[in-house]
């Protein structure tokens, strides 16, 4: 069996997989026995069973999440909790992506959805930590990071799992793929990414008198996809849509002065959402001008 490249038989795909459920039990290893390296080797962890799911059929991947997991958790039975809070996650997101990429799903919504799954099992994680050894991984987390309270973790893994895949997809799609033509995809209706930007966006601002946690979580989704949204402006466009953007920006700065004070002690970071609401405001509309401009023509 050659490594390195598309499996076609059930013995190399089952053969490489067990190699990748190696390496994750190698770095399980590690970090169960070097403190706070999760923070560090955690960022490469998603890339392994993404690269795994890149060389294997997706029929596959249940094995393999189930076998490595497995694998992880018996090499770490001595330390566990790393492994339940990063290692386990970064198995099924890693998965997960290459599912999702062989399903040829937006690249953009192919980043957003993995990470939402890796969080969604990093807070499973906690509970189940917490229940069973009574660690509160979060308060781990803030004295680690030295944070004057734990209000910015969830926004703070929501970021680190973004990042995550982020790195898997340009590993994956640049060195691997080589950039092909399909490695960037934008859904057919390309204000998907700025509407998203605006709606999260503005429930950060409104969460942040609610429930400051999920207005850290809303507006870290805000910023990505903001940005995600504003590819377009580097397209050719109308000098005017660059002057409204130009305008949004210094009415933001306006905002951000007035509403400083409004906001609670905690929140006003969330005020950072102003600018990005702005940046897919002006997406939007460079959108729309466009597709109306394609339609009058």
């Amino acid at each position: 069996m050659k490594l390195f490249k598309k499996q076609e038989t059930p013995t190399g795909n089952l053969a490489l997989l067990g190699i990748f459920a190696a390496v994750m039990g190698a770095f399980s290893i590690i970090l169960a026995l070097i403190p706070l390296s999760s923070l560090l080797l955690g960022l490469f962890l998603p890339l392994v069973s993404a690269v795994a799911s890149y060389y294997t059929e997706n029929k596959y991947l249940p094995a393999y999440v189930i076998g490595a997991s497995a694998l992880c958790l018996g090499l770490t039975f001595f330390n566990w909790g790393d492994t339940l809070f990063v290692v386990i996650p970064s198995i099924f997101a890693g998965s997960f992506y290459g599912f999702l990429r062989d399903k040829k799903v937006p690249s953009q919504f192919l980043i957003i959805l993995t990470s939402v799954v890796q969080t969604l099992l990093n807070v499973a994680a906690f509970y189940i930590l917490l229940g069973v050894t009574n660690v509160n991984i979060f308060e781990v987390l803030v004295n680690a990071l030295q944070l004057p309270n734990d209000y910015i973790i969830p926004g703070f893994i929501v970021t680190y799992s973004i990042a995550e895949t982020v790195l898997s997809f340009f590993i994956i799609e640049g060195v691997i793929n080589k950039f092909s033509k399909d490695a960037f995809t934008f859904p057919k209706e390309r204000f998907i990414s700025p509407a998203l930007g605006i709606l999260f966006g503005g429930l950060s601002l409104g969460f942040a008198f609610i429930e400051i946690h999920f207005s850290y979580i809303f507006m870290v989704l805000g910023i990505y996809f903001a940005l995600v949204g504003s590819s377009v402006l580097f397209e050719n466009k109308p000098i005017w849509v660059y002057v409204l953007g130009g305008v949004l920006l210094l009415l933001s700065l306006f905002l951000f002065a007035l509403l400083n004070k409004q906001f609670p002690e905690y929140s006003a970071i969330n005020l950072a959402s102003i600018f990005f609401i702005s940046i897919s405001l002006t997406s939007f509309v460079s959108i729309f001008v466009n597709k109306k401009g394609t339609i009058n023509s």
